[in-house]
């Protein structure tokens, strides 16, 4: 048997597999389903690389690293971007059915065209449950003709009932279809150079039943060693032994560090692993290594799983301290390109709480809201109390995440350390002890929401000790929790209401100066529904134009909507028009690109609509009291159950 000296690394797509490859253009939907090795990503890659070739034809591929959504939907943000659609930045991950509906509506409008559109999901199964493959079956059912999605997976993720749903707008493609077949396996060992008998062939087949990459591992054991692998060598250890052990001790390291990242560059690849001529070995391995790729249309790079997993066994055998070194050098790169969940990760597994704590510091706890409560938990059980006392603002910060989490015994253990932890520094500057003294009794105060009394008392102390914005407070955030009334959840006493009524407007004033006018015209707003609620229309209307005078321009989107709810009621009794006709605020709300207050607009049509007995005209999660798909925030649900009633009543459905 010769071996002649060919190019391994040629990508090999048989007749049969092209055939079957060009069905995705009759789908709206194409699943690639088979285990890891089988040359899914490869496959698809050569058909849209083909498709490419044609004018007009538009391609997002979008990578899968973690069942992490939020990151998911980072790397969907960008690859859409990428292919010059940037609207996908405009959105939060939808949460819910009304999330979906407006991005379905925008999508719609952006990939329409003439030319086909193809988006690619690579390493699917690392997603978990089923809400985007909801998602995603909306999508082939509702996008235009011209998208077709290709969705690349280890594990089957649609259900038999989704299968029928989409019944012939879904094509899926296994096993069956990747192997190679013994005519297939003949062509290519002989474009490899390898001149294999015909019981060599049928043992290749054998031993790897046309599994693209066990094949390719046999034909560069068979390159190097002059000889096919032993039967029922473990694919783990043939990888290890072809790909990683023949490499020079420097170049095996420089592998498998770089086997950490999802995606490098070349500056990445330099900085992490400290190779001033990292961009030579990454081209002299992507020539010799099918496993490491420049994605395509890209500067980065990446392993395939099999890389990864073996790779990451030879990272764990190097010395404890090459490994923190290294962990340590991607926190760094992470936090200093602004991935700081990455960077959190990174520190987290070389053990480095005080770089993750000042990584919490610069998140704000923005990106911290997303991710699992059990991470930061198991993080706070680990980071030595030593260590949490240097970083008082991450105690604020992540005293503000258990409060959102619901940990609210977590919560007072971090307030109580915070302030052990300023009674221990009485040297620090007075200005930076009242601040943190200041937003720790400012976040104190959700614990009594619905109190405007007790939450004022605590609102006064932080504005007279605080010089600064609150860091834990996000002025983009609904002030009332996306219920449309500040009235409904702030008056909770009879009798009550004028004392009410005065403690917050006693109590908005020091809140609005310590969180960049959050919230601002709540005050003047309960005072118009107060008026509106006892029949004082013109006093209603009067406070209602204060309200919208203060909050014209401040980004307080939350506090107008509810002043809009209001205009609604108010034309309702002959007085006026309504600042906005319910469709057109619609509009307006769509072109911001933000689910919740579409949802929140919603919770106002519905009433409105119910209060005039247009029962058509009430949208549809509430007219069908689909409520349940949809998400609201739990202090706000109250006033929408109430909104559910009015619309039961307008139903006379009585005893609902």
């Amino acid at each position: 048997m010769q071996n002649r000296n060919t190019n391994l690394n040629d990508i090999y797509m048989s007749d049969r597999l092209q055939a079957q490859l060009q069905q995705i253009d009759q789908y709206a939907m194409t699943c690639v389903v088979a285990p890891m090795g089988y040359g899914k990503t490869t496959a698809v890659n050569w058909f849209l690389g083909e498709r490419s070739k044609v004018p007009g034809t538009r391609v997002v591929r979008i990578s899968i690293y973690s069942d992490r959504l939020a990151i998911f939907w980072r790397s969907a943000q960008s690859a859409f971007a990428h292919a010059g659609l940037d609207f996908l930045r405009q959105y939060e991950l939808p949460s819910d059915l009304q999330g979906v509906m407006l991005l379905m509506d925008d999508m719609n409008r952006a990939l329409a065209g003439t030319g086909p559109f193809y988006i690619f999901l690579d390493d699917y199964h690392l997603l978990r449950g089923p809400r985007c493959a909801h998602f995603l079956c909306k999508c082939a059912v509702q996008l235009p003709k011209n998208v077709h999605i290709i969705i690349a997976s280890r594990n089957h993720f649609l259900s038999e009932a989704e299968i029928t749903k989409l019944c012939s707008r879904v094509c899926v493609l296994g096993p069956k279809q990747l192997r190679l077949d013994k005519d297939d396996l003949a062509v290519y060992t002989r474009r490899c150079g390898a001149d294999l008998t015909e019981s060599q062939l049928q043992q290749l087949l054998y031993a790897t039943e046309g599994w693209i990459s066990a094949v390719y591992l046999n034909l560069r054991t068979l390159a190097d060693r002059g000889a096919l692998p032993e039967r029922g060598s473990d694919i783990y250890n043939l990888f290890t032994a072809t790909m990683i052990d023949p490499l020079p001790p420097m170049q095996q390291e420089f592998l498998t560090v770089l086997s950490l990242a999802d995606e490098f560059t070349i500056e990445m690849a330099k900085a992490v692993t400290g190779r001033a001529d990292a961009a030579e070995l990454l081209a002299d391995l992507t020539t010799r290594n099918a496993f490491v790729k420049r994605l395509p249309d890209s500067d980065r790079y990446r392993c395939h799983h099999v890389m990864k997993h073996c790779a990451m066994r030879a990272f764990h055998k190097l010395p404890a301290e090459k490994q923190t070194v290294y962990y340590d050098r991607y926190g760094q790169w992470y936090e200093q390109h602004g991935h700081l969940l990455h960077a959190m990760t990174a520190y987290r597994a070389c053990g480095d709480y005080d770089a993750l704590l000042r990584v919490v510091e610069k998140d704000t706890g923005i990106r911290l809201a997303i991710t699992r409560p059990k991470i930061a938990l198991a993080d706070l059980d680990a980071c030595p109390k030593s260590t949490l006392k240097e970083h008082p603002v991450a105690l604020l910060v992540l005293m503000r995440c258990m409060f959102n989490w619901h940990q609210i015994p977590k919560m007072l253990e971090l307030k109580n350390l915070l302030l052990e932890t300023v009674d221990e520094h009485p040297a620090w500057p007075e200005e930076e002890r009242s601040n943190l003294l200041g937003e720790c009794a400012l976040i104190t105060s959700f614990l009594f929401y619905n109190d405007i009394a007790a939450m004022s008392v605590l609102h006064r102390s932080a504005s007279e000790k605080m010089t600064r914005p609150a860091i834990s407070i996000q002025k983009a955030n609904g002030w009332t929790f996306n219920s449309p009334s500040v009235l409904m959840m702030y008056h909770s006493k009879p009798g009550a209401l004028d004392a009410e009524l005065a403690e917050l407007d006693r109590c908005m004033p020091h809140y609005c100066k310590i969180t960049n006018d959050h919230g601002i015209g709540a005050d003047r707003l309960m005072q118009a529904e107060a008026a509106f609620t006892r029949g004082q229309l013109d006093d209603a209307m009067i406070a209602l134009e204060r309200t919208y005078a203060q909050t014209d321009g401040s980004g307080q989107e939350n506090i107008a909507l509810c002043g809009d709810f209001l205009s609604l009621r108010l034309s309702l009794f002959g007085q006026g028009a309504p600042r906005y006709t319910p469709l057109g605020r619609y509009e307006l709300l769509q072109q911001q690109h933000n689910a919740p207050w579409v949802r929140f607009w919603d919770a106002c049509c519905a009433y409105y609509y119910a209060l005039l007995g247009q029962e058509e005209a009430i949208p549809e999660p509430f007219r069908l009291h689909r409520l349940e798909r949809i998400n609201f925030l739990a202090p706000g649900r109250p006033m929408i159950l109430l909104i559910e009633n009015q619309v039961y009543l307008t139903q006379k459905a009585w005893p609902k």
